[in-house]
């Protein structure tokens, strides 16, 4: 009979064996499979809860601070990718087909709605009342004192018209005063109806056939630009700054009463959905099947079983597990001698 040290051998050369690379690609196979059989025992609900889920997400999302190192690591990757896509000659429509930017197009066309909120702002501001006014007063100034307004009311200012605007102001230096007068109280008296009308005639003109030329105009001028040549339009000093402006929203967003009710919302939506599923019935509704898991088992955990396996770590953590197990047996024979 062997003892207790022999079978403790035995048992660790035996796993070893199943973890040799003559064995290591049936010992991953069986595991999946027998994994795979066992997901098709095991209902969401009975090892998941909605509790578990949104407890991990608080751990995870919003209680986990950003180290300095990620901070520094994120940046360093911005930065990466910034470099490469500035040096990249690719044409924006081998990334965005044609198909897919016509969809969009179609898309921003259905939000009427959307639109017309967001043109009801734009006019509402002051900034655009500010461009509406330097347009009027500008565009009625310059009609004055080029057309035959002047010459119909001013002996020889038709000649003078001609002789350009300095000419005209030497000739009657309070006339350009006296209208900018006139032209400041008519434009602020009348500011407010022209912005009106202005957001109609938005409203009315980008209609569904404007829009559509005017996504056709875009993609004439930016599809063949190369990605390198948009990308110079992103000033390398402000990467910094948008990495900044990100981890503050996102640490501000996190905390919200919003983000926590639709993280809540989702995870409920899940479970009320799948949560009475057998687990494997899920991964196939989602296109992950057997064949699928164990390719990306090969891919994924052989790579680490082998590295384990060649460094000497699984040996010695399969004598702890099963050298504990054997000691028991062999604390049990000494006292019975």
């Amino acid at each position: 009979m062997k003892t207790i040290d022999a079978m403790l051998e035995s048992h660790v050369q035996y796993e070893l064996k199943r973890l040799s690379r003559q064995h290591l690609k049936r010992t991953v196979k069986e595991e999946v499979g027998a994994v795979w059989d066992w997901l098709g025992e095991v209902r969401i609900n009975a090892v998941l809860s909605e509790a578990q889920v949104l407890d991990a997400v608080r751990r995870n999302a919003i209680d986990m601070p950003i180290s300095d190192e990620m901070r520094a690591y994120i940046r360093e990757n911005v930065a990466l990718v910034y470099d490469a896509l500035r040096r990249d000659a690719t044409p924006v429509e081998d990334i965005l087909t044609r198909e897919v930017f016509d969809d969009i197009v179609t898309i921003i066309i259905g939000l009427e709605d959307l639109r017309g909120e967001i043109t009801h702002q734009i006019v509402s501001s002051s900034v655009y009342a500010r461009l509406i006014s330097n347009v009027l007063y500008h565009g009625i100034k310059n009609f004055l004192l080029t057309e035959n307004v002047l010459a119909r009311n001013i002996p020889g200012a038709s000649s003078l018209v001609r002789l350009g605007k300095r000419s005209l102001n030497a000739a009657s230096p309070k006339l350009e005063g006296g209208i900018d007068r006139q032209l400041i109280k008519f434009v602020n008296a009348n500011i407010q109806d022209t912005i009106a009308e202005s957001e109609t005639f938005l409203n009315t003109a980008l209609d569904p056939a404007l829009m559509r030329k005017l996504g056709d105009e875009a993609w004439e001028t930016n599809a063949t630009t190369a990605v390198g040549d948009l990308a110079v339009y992103v000033d390398v000093d402000s990467l910094s700054a948008i990495v900044d402006v990100v981890e503050k929203f996102w640490l501000h967003y996190r905390e919200t009463p919003l983000f926590t009710n639709l993280v809540a919302e989702v995870v409920r939506h899940f479970f009320a959905r799948y949560g009475e599923q057998d687990a494997r019935s899920f991964l196939e509704s989602v296109g992950i099947t057997q064949d699928v898991l164990l390719r990306e088992a090969s891919a994924l955990i052989t790579p680490w079983l082998e590295h384990a396996r060649d460094s000497g770590y699984a040996e010695r953590r399969l004598r702890a597990r099963l050298g504990a197990f054997y000691a028991q047996y062999d604390v049990k024979e000494a006292g019975a001698s």
